[in-house]
This record gives C-alpha cells, structure tokens and sequence, in this order.
C-alpha cells in the first residue's frame, strides 16, 4: 500500500515536470521558427538572438553591423551573408 503510493506519487510529479518542459518545448520551438527563417540564423544560435533582443526578423535585419557583431556568435562573416541575402552589401 505504501509503495503504491509513493509510485503515484511519483507519476504525478513526472508528469507535471513532463508538462512544464513541453510547455517551455514549444515556447523554443515558435520563437526559433521566426527567427530562422533568416539565412545562418539556426536553431542552435536562435537563443542567444533572442537573449539579445532581437525577437523578430526585422529587428535583425534593421539593426546595424556594430550591433550585430555584440550577438554571442555572430561574426562578420554572418553579418556579410546576411548584407549579401539583402542586396546590401
């Protein structure tokens, strides 16, 4: 009886934490998809694009090459193709 409910005891608190990291999942996945519609941008470097608040495309494409290259990640090679993709070189 006891073990009985230790183990549900235990289901309920995997599924919660289950809920939470699916929950957070998504969250991840609906802001990578925006952002990664950008040419070198990837589901990798997505993060730390949104960490520095570039939240959408266009911000990124609007903010100068000095602001770009503060992005952990970015380097002048991004910041060329990106111009390039543009027809802003």
């Amino acid at each position: 009886m006891l073990i009985k409910k230790i183990l549900l005891n235990t289901k309920r608190n995997l599924s919660n934490i289950l809920s939470i990291f699916n929950s957070q999942k998504r969250e991840f996945s609906d802001r990578c998809e925006n952002l990664t519609s950008i040419p070198g941008i990837g589901t990798k470097n997505c993060n730390n694009f949104y960490d520095a608040g570039y939240m959408t495309p266009e911000s990124i494409i609007s903010a100068s090459d000095e602001e770009l290259l503060t992005i952990p990640g970015v380097g002048i090679s991004f910041v060329k193709k990106l111009r390039q993709t543009l027809g802003r070189v």
